[in-house]
């Protein structure tokens, strides 16, 4: 009966971890289509950690091997670990006075005055 439960729980859980992982990769793939900078995914972190919750609930493996999964639904979710990574390396460039794209602010009024 426990093996069951847990099937229920951790079925669902990967489901809404693989939703958002396709929603994000949409997203992205549109912005990139329509040409769009419009910003980070629209659900950050919630498909990563669903997944990590439904792979360390699911009965299938040996504990070990799921953990050893561990970071698969962090990678492939757009809005979990790539993000904020991303977030991070943006920060740390901001801070040390490197423009990452023409676009930005700072690149615009400085070739104007």
């Amino acid at each position: 009966m426990t093996e069951f439960l847990r099937w229920i729980i951790a079925i669902p859980l990967l489901a809404v971890s693989l939703y958002f992982i396709l929603t994000n990769i949409r997203f992205l793939l549109e912005n990139f289509r329509l040409g769009l900078n419009a910003g980070p995914a629209p659900m950050t972190i919630m498909g990563g950690l669903s997944g990590c919750l439904g792979l360390l609930i699911l009965p299938y493996m040996e504990f070990t091997d799921r953990l050893a999964l561990l970071w698969l639904p962090l990678i492939l979710d757009l809005g979990s670990l790539p993000f904020y990574v991303s977030l991070l390396v943006l920060t740390i460039c901001q801070g040390m006075g490197v423009r990452l794209w023409k676009n930005h602010p700072d690149y615009q009024t400085r070739g104007n005055t």
